[in-house]
């Protein structure tokens, strides 16, 4: 075979591309590719493919990378020409880029700051947000690999170091508008740190309301603005978006954008992906990127680089997962950034343990609940058998026994709990009449707390994983301490507009109202003591309580050490004052002087918070492996059920 014969040309015939070569008459492997993987239809010296549902570029790309693979010298004309010229300069151009990146950020390349001091310059830029190291960095590496993750640790200031990037770019010229997509908890930190770095010289604006608010609000739109957009608007408002994206140059930022790690189905990642395809520069941030596995990354990275440069096909990618998830990492660190906690130079928060004895009807139940699970147990014969009863009965009965007895009487949707009502008539009788004559030892334990704290002139955030137990918490703070409570968790108060959007299949989620920024505000705010009463499950992102707020009190915990840790990241963060010292209060229920449910969560916590840490605050990038089920978490894995197992049936804590 000659080498004329591995010549192959490309061109275009209406919807239908010919490609041709004299060796395609023997060549199988051309055959197989042409006909059966493309469907196409031969020809006279070569193969006609019909688009079908590919896009011509995508169809043109696609037979040019085979005909290279395979060996042959490819001439195209027309289309294809252009098409094939311009893929192979941004192919070029990604080596490029990530080759730079990749240098950077191994200490063999350093990054001139000067273009990015006289861009904050021009702008104004507050000497009270003067960049710390790890922020120079994080805008060093991001304005060199052009599209970038920033995956520093809750905390770390990547709303800020991400603002200074896009001074640089507006300063620059390269972008005239900045679109920021997030949960909604994340507006009101752009808002702030904006006007903090700049004041008024660039205007941040959400886009809300109706749909004629929000087309009202495209169309007011000047270059050099921050717009703050949500995932839910995101999709709904896609076909107005078109137009922007085509009328102004766009700098994308995906805030929290693990919330679009859904694998398959789902509307919010393909909407980003849309959006992505046409933005001039795109940065996604998180500081979780991975809460269940490596998957997480597939749709983060599209938008990152949204020809798939760094996933290939989502099958491909997938099996990449599976069998080698470091070869992932390796290829896509150059585009990340991620600065650990260790960098933040914050003092370690003082951690103080409170033994709380539960009596009276309380202590009662507590032991009620015990020995229904005993009786439970004394059904099943191996070991395996014992772990499945106990899974069955909810182990997270337990600690809501040591928390609050009262919140057997409702029902919790969130761990999908029903009220308790298959119990014995002793422990129902118990139940019904508990509110009114006795308060669960830990809320007592609490104020008392609290009470110590605000008479120094501080303000304290309290968390409980159940929302029965927050609402009866902010009652006894305002009636016996008379301080004022603030309440955050995941229902929407009544009176709220709801989102004014259409619905969307992946609704916000808890937390994400507009009037929790509003009772934050208020909270940090307020002159003197004040209390706020939370669950991790709303407040675990996007809020920053450090500014006035340096005490927490757990009146309970879960087996979830995820969101345990990352509570206490809303008080311990950047920009805590050198002067200033976390104090975090566990509070661990006993009866008759002997550990309950409250030490065995306590240790579990201690054991996987190494481990936790270094992934949540470490330097490395690693899947947290949380479960997609809270309830799961909650209630903790083989090894925590085991050791309320051993518990129950006598052994010591």
């Amino acid at each position: 075979m000659t080498n004329d014969d591995r010549v192959a040309t490309i061109s275009l015939e209406g919807d239908n591309l010919i490609v041709t070569a004299q060796s395609f008459a023997v060549d199988r492997r051309a055959r197989l590719f042409f006909r059966s993987v493309l469907g196409g239809e031969g020809v006279e010296g070569g193969w006609s493919c019909h688009r079908r549902r590919l896009s011509v570029p995508v169809l043109i790309l696609r037979v040019y990378d085979w005909l290279q693979q395979n060996g042959y010298e490819v001439e195209r004309h027309g289309i294809a020409e252009q098409t094939i010229a311009r893929e192979l300069e941004r192919r070029r151009s990604f080596l490029r880029t990530r080759e730079a990146a990749g240098r950077l950020r191994s200490g063999n390349m350093e990054f001139d700051f000067t273009a990015v001091e006289a861009a904050l310059d021009s702008f104004g830029w507050s000497p009270e947000r003067t960049l710390r190291p790890h922020q120079r960095a994080g805008v060093g590496h991001a304005l060199t690999a052009v599209n970038a993750a920033n995956f520093s640790v809750p905390g770390s200031g990547k709303t800020a170091t991400t603002l200074a990037v896009a001074v640089t770019h507006l300063h620059a010229n390269t972008v005239d508008l900045v679109v920021v997509v997030g949960p909604l908890a994340s507006f009101g930190p752009w808002e702030q740190e904006t006007d903090a770095a700049v004041g008024s010289r660039i205007r941040v604006r959400r886009i809300r309301g109706g749909a004629r608010q929000r087309r009202d609000a495209y169309a007011d739109i000047t270059r050099g603005e921050i717009l703050l957009l949500s995932y839910a608007t995101i999709t709904v408002d896609l076909p107005i978006l078109y137009e922007v994206l085509s009328s102004w140059r766009v700098m994308l930022v995906v805030d929290e954008s693990h919330r679009i790690k859904r694998f398959r189905g789902g509307i919010w990642a393909p909407a980003l992906l849309e959006v992505a395809r046409r933005a001039r520069v795109r940065i996604i941030l998180s500081g979780t990127p991975m809460p269940q596995s490596g998957i997480d990354l597939y749709n983060q990275l599209n938008v990152l680089w949204p020809d798939g440069q760094l996933t290939g096909t989502r099958d491909a990618f997938a099996t990449r997962v599976s069998l080698d998830f470091g070869d992932i990492v390796r290829d896509v660190l150059p585009f990340v950034s991620r600065t650990p906690k260790s960098a933040l130079g914050l003092r370690p928060p003082i951690v103080m343990r409170h033994e709380v004895p539960i009596v009276g009807t309380q202590a009662e139940i507590y032991q009620l609940i015990a020995n229904q699970f005993r009786r439970q147990l004394q059904d099943a014969d191996t070991w395996r058998d014992k772990l499945e009863a106990l899974r069955r009965g909810r182990p997270i009965r337990l600690l809501q026994a040591a928390a609050n007895p009262d919140l057997f009487n409702v029902r919790d949707s969130y761990f999908r709990l029903p009220r308790l009502q298959d119990a014995t008539p002793t422990l129902m009788e118990s139940l019904a009449t508990y509110k009114e004559h006795e308060t669960a030892a830990k809320s007592v334990a609490a104020l008392t707390l609290i009470n110590g704290i605000a008479k120094s002139g501080g303000k304290v955030v309290c968390w409980s994983n159940f929302v029965a137990n927050l609402d009866q918490f902010r009652q006894l703070v305002h009636h016996q301490l008379g301080l004022p409570c603030y309440q955050i968790d995941g229902r929407v108060p009544a009176g709220h507009d709801a989102l004014h959007v259409e619905p969307a299949s992946e609704a916000e989620e808890p937390g994400d109202v507009d009037t929790r920024e509003s009772i934050i505000h208020r909270f940090l705010e307020h002159e003197g003591p004040a209390v706020l009463v939370t669950n991790p499950a709303s407040c675990s992102e996007s809020i920053s309580l450090h500014r006035s707020c340096h005490n927490a009190i757990y009146i309970d915990r879960t087996y979830d050490c995820a969101l345990f840790l990352q509570s206490i990241d809303r008080i311990h963060r950047l920009g805590l004052p050198s002067d200033v010292t976390v104090t975090i209060h566990i509070l661990l229920a006993t009866v008759q002087s002997q550990p309950t449910v409250d030490q065995l969560v306590d240790q579990s916590l201690e054991a996987k918070s190494d481990r936790m840490r270094q992934l949540l605050e470490g330097a490395e990038l690693a899947p947290i492996n949380i479960s997609t089920d809270p309830a799961v978490d909650a209630e903790g894995n083989e090894e925590d059920l085991a050791a309320i197992l051993r518990y129950l049936l006598g052994e010591t804590v």
